[in-house]
């Protein structure tokens, strides 16, 4: 929703999405562990991809950021060592050609609502 929103809603959005890492933070990562299962890599951390990825290319659309790194060190972290295993670094899209792709619908969403 952050990025197919604009003024209020998608302020409000944004805070939902920082609650919901916030939560994430505080109850799925386990102090001192790499991954959401521990060290290895499982289920969750694949479901959550999408945090590791995409959500920095949503903030970059949009620029709003919801992912504060200062705020929630063990996401940080977790991102940091998920996008460093070598299967998921060879197998992540492409920034660039998601930010393209990404403001490209944005702008048509956001054209066809004020429509």
């Amino acid at each position: 929703m952050i990025y197919l929103t604009t003024g209020e809603e998608q302020e409000k959005a944004a805070k939902e999405c920082s609650e919901m890492l916030e939560t994430i933070e505080e109850h799925g990562l386990i102090e001192g562990k790499k991954f959401f299962g521990g060290d290895e890599i499982n289920m969750v951390d694949i479901a959550f991809c999408s945090v590791a990825h995409w959500l920095g290319v949503i903030e970059e659309v949009t620029g709003l950021k919801p992912f504060e790194p200062h705020k929630l060190p063990k996401l940080k972290s977790w991102i940091l060592n998920f996008k460093s295993v070598p299967v998921i670094k060879e197998s992540l899209p492409d920034i660039e050609r998601m930010l393209a792709f990404f403001k490209g619908r944005r702008e048509m969403v956001l054209a066809s609502k004020s429509s």
